[in-house]
């Protein structure tokens, strides 16, 4: 399944036609729109925030959602550099990550981990308006950021596909009309160093260019103790290339990026295990004897990797017609990574290895026609039309070795194929009428159509190649097609009030959706081809905004209940199947959010969720039901905190700036089983930030990152009653040297 040249063409000629065909020949002058921004520093009191969550510039005060925005300069002091560091500072929010092509994101208790090719995440990221399908945000996201906007709730009336739970939108730097540029050099704790480049020049009456490129390097944070090898490492490369032109009431933007990260191989640590293994848990800890308690030493098998490349191109027209403002947004990406990962992380001598091998491909074309109503009229409107459609190629391969005292007979391999293609339509409205001075009432609502087409094969063999299975994967072989389709609703109705300047309070109820799958790596053929339904929630939310003391104290908080049908529940096989589920679950819960700002040189703030996020009803799949009503959702800790405290002074010809933070993160387990060996128990992490810059551009900062030396997990995997874990990176410290002109 593949997405051909000349439909790609027809996107991006369709985008055209359609701008040109709404526009109907007017030629009204475009109004000038400032520039959407996060401003990070207070100057005296509180600075407005800018956010576009319903996809219109708006103070984030004025919006009643859950929303939590991070500026460029927020992003470097707190150390954040990939997804995993959102998480941190962000309520009701948690990251792991399998692979550098399988991030895991939970919003208020709920995410996905299944890696099927045709299941998406209930957390959707998008970047610059464009949905990333597979692969999670690519590492250019990160790269000359103007803000990202993390919206907690459903999310799919603007958003669309599968935005269940809430989503990540990454928005860069757009070209300008003046000459400006940037140059940065650092160099930090193993070996880990990089350079970062951004030009931005016009270059002709009304056309801007803007450039922007990066390169890092690290050894690598973790070391194979049997082979001598660095872990956890690697090189990565990420570029954007933007060029916008605007003539009368239009602006033309065209975009296009590239993205590779070539990276050494996971390092795992047998952390635990349940009661079913205390023998594999006793020859495990016999081999770590010479580390024990170095959980960022491992002793696997050689050659472990794992590479992700990806691209994209990006075609934005924006017209003023007067009447509303016409934006199509038309995009290809391309997504390839691979993996070879040591399951364990122990040498030969343990008695059960397991290598996991894999290949994807995807390749993605959206589509998004949009009307927005102009900024002075006293009904905002948006409407518009969205395609999505992507390929999705899969290959996943499990090699188990099995070594005395298992005989080598119980060993073998299984691989599992998914060629998948999805394609979706929706059309989606929403609009917010004033009324009674006070309050303004917003009712929105979409039609999503996704139609899935899988084809799915399983072939495995024992050490004779019987071709019949072996016992970690008593299974049978099958090459099974499936398809399905789904056609639903999902609206929002939010009546909000600004009873005094400065404080809002709002109310809202949303549905959310998230189309329906099929399973990967199933054991028979009834189990490949067996439909897991679509997820259904029902979402209210109590909250309100506050400004306080002449601005210089901002306090918001959102208090909400959600009610899951058919929450798509992953769960990892103990003999290397995968299961994805259908079950009911609750999460209600509470965040708090406060900046105060006194002066132009001292801010602090403090983040505050709490969640309790549980199955009301035993996931089902293909026939079998598994015993988790009452327990506890993966990924889902109750309590979370954070907090910052920045100060600036000027210092000779420039300003130095100092900042501290620090984040906590309740307990919660991995998998829904709630298993022992799955507790990733409550961790702490301080970071610090230190800069001076001069009048004329030239900065040196100092960031550090888990300054207490926190060891806490980054993923889990439970098999055969074993707990096995990927570390976060120790205490690091990073030099960094930019200039600005």
């Amino acid at each position: 399944m593949t997405i051909s040249k000349n439909q790609l063409k027809s996107v991006f000629y369709l985008s055209a036609a359609s701008v040109a065909l709404l526009a109907g020949g007017s030629a009204f002058a475009q109004e000038e729109v400032a520039p959407v921004t996060t401003t990070d520093e207070a100057l005296s009191g509180m600075v407005d925030i800018v956010v576009t969550a319903r996809r219109r510039a708006e103070n984030l005060q004025d919006v009643p959602i859950a929303v939590t925005a991070l500026g460029g300069a927020a992003l470097e002091k707190g150390g954040i550099t990939s997804v995993l560091d959102i998480a941190k500072v962000t309520p009701n929010v948690t990251m792991t990550q399998f692979n550098v092509g399988e991030p895991q994101t939970y919003v208020r208790g709920v995410g996905s981990q299944t890696d099927s090719a045709a299941s998406e995440s209930s957390v959707t990221v998008s970047v610059d308006d464009v949905p990333i399908g597979r692969g999670g945000a690519p590492s250019v996201a990160f790269l000359d950021v103007s803000r990202i906007e993390v919206l907690r709730g459903p999310q799919g009336t603007l958003y669309g596909r599968n935005a269940s739970a809430g989503t990540i939108s990454f928005y860069a730097n757009r070209p300008e009309d003046s000459f400006s540029g940037y140059v940065e050099g650092s160099y930090g704790s193993f070996d880990t160093y990089g350079a970062k480049a951004i030009i931005n020049t016009p270059v002709a009456e009304g056309f801007a260019l803007r450039a922007a490129g990066q390169y890092s390097h690290s050894d690598g944070y973790a070391k194979n103790i049997a082979t001598g090898e660095r872990l956890q490492g690697g090189e990565r490369y990420a570029g954007r290339l933007q060029l916008q032109a605007e003539t009368g009431a239009w602006v033309f933007l065209i975009s296009g990026d590239y993205s590779k990260d070539d990276l050494t191989g996971d390092s795992r640590y047998v952390v635990g295990s349940s009661e079913s293994s205390p023998g594999l848990l006793a020859v495990a800890n016999a081999i770590q004897a010479p580390y024990a308690g170095d959980v960022w030493k491992s002793s696997g098998f050689p050659g472990t990797f794992q590479k992700r490349r990806n691209y994209g191109i990006v075609g934005r027209i924006e017209y003023d017609a007067g009447w509303s403002t016409i934006t199509s947004v038309s995009a290809y990406r391309n997504n390839e990574y691979s993996l070879r990962a040591d399951y364990s992380g122990l040498r030969d001598a343990f008695p059960l290895r397991v290598d996991d091998r894999i290949q994807e491909s995807s390749h993605q074309v959206t589509q998004e026609l949009r009307l927005n109503s102009p900024s002075t009229s006293k009904i905002q409107w948006v409407a518009g039309l969205f395609y999505y459609k992507d390929d999705v190629d899969r290959v996943e391969q499990f090699v188990v070795t099995a070594n005395a005292p298992i005989p080598a007979v119980l060993g073998g391999d299984n691989t599992g194929s998914q060629a998948a293609q999805t394609t979706s339509y929706a059309a989606f409205a929403q609009a917010t009428l004033p009324f009674a001075e006070i309050f303004e009432l917003t009712l929105g609502g979409r039609l999503t159509h996704d139609k899935k087409e899988v084809f799915q094969t399983l072939v495995h063999n024992g050490p004779a190649g019987s071709g019949v299975g072996f016992p970690f994967f008593p299974g049978s072989p099958y090459a099974v097609p499936a398809k399905a389709s789904f056609t639903k609703p999902t609206w929002r109705v939010t009546l909000a009030a600004e009873p005094a300047p400065g404080k809002h309070i709002y109310l809202s109820y949303d549905r959310g959706y998230k189309s329906g799958t099929f399973t990967s790596q199933a054991q028979n053929a009834v189990q490949a081809g067996f439909l897991v339904k679509p997820e259904k929630l029902d979402s209210f939310d109590l909250g309100f905004k506050t400004q306080w003391l002449d601005n210089s104290l901002r306090l918001n908080a959102d208090a909400f209940y959600l009610k899951y049908q058919d929450l798509q529940v992953f769960e990892f096989g103990q003999t290397l199947n995968f299961v994805l589920a259908n079950a009911d679950a609750t999460v209600k819960g509470v965040e708090v959010q406060a900046v105060i700002a006194p002066t132009r040189n001292f801010n602090s703030g403090f983040n505050f969720s709490y969640q309790d996020a549980k199955f009301t009803s035993n996931p089902f799949f293909s026939g079998a039901t598994l015993p988790y009503d009452g327990n506890r959702l993966s990924r889902a800790p109750k309590i979370k905190w954070s907090t910052f405290v920045e100060l600036s002074q000027p210092v000779g010809s420039g300003t130095a700036t100092v900042r501290a933070n620090y984040d906590f993160q309740d307990a919660f387990y991995y998998n829904p089983a709630n298993d022992a060996a799955s507790l990733q128990k409550s961790y702490g992490v301080l970071g610090a930030f230190a800069a001076w810059e001069s009048s004329n551009g030239l900065k040196l900062s100092l960031t550090g990152t888990n300054l207490l030396n926190e060891k806490y997990s980054v993923h889990h995997i439970s098999f055969q009653g074993l707990g096995l874990r990927i570390f976060s990176p120790p205490r690091a410290v990073t030099f960094a040297v930019s200039k600005s002109f």
